[in-house]
């Protein structure tokens, strides 16, 4: 290992991935654990064994899941979902609509099927049709 004044201030690289991990936040399936790690300076994100496990027979509401679904869509900057309906039953999630491309549909179902909750996403999804006002 090198010296901590080399390791924290000479070495850019590793400075530019200290200031990465500072600015992200983290997501639903991290949790800090305080100490040295490879890689990951003084604190450092990593998964717990636990990830993913709520209480039995826990399920998320279908209202939940469209607040969720509608929102991570609305927050990508890939994807223009207003021509895009979302409509969730029994956390199977229903994608209806219109997208610029082919692109934009697959991204919108792996934005859909990443939303904790969803069980399958159906996609009714045109690409490149346009509702005329």
């Amino acid at each position: 290992m090198e010296p901590l004044e080399r390791r924290y201030y000479g070495n850019e690289p590793y400075r530019q991935r200290e200031r990465e991990r500072r600015t992200r936040h983290p997501g639903p399936d991290r949790g800090y654990q305080i100490g040295p790690m490879p890689g990951g300076g003084d604190i450092a994100l990593r998964s717990g064994p636990h990830v993913g496990r709520g209480p039995r027979d826990y399920r998320r509401s279908d209202a939940r899941i469209l607040e969720d679904v509608c929102d991570r869509l609305a927050d990508d900057s890939r994807v223009d979902a207003s021509e895009v309906v979302v409509q969730v039953r029994d956390a199977d999630v229903t994608l209806e609509g219109s997208v610029s491309d082919r692109r934009a549909g697959r991204l919108a179902e792996d934005i859909a099927a990443g939303v904790p909750g969803v069980r399958d996403v159906f996609i009714r999804l045109r690409v490149g049709e346009r509702r005329s006002a």
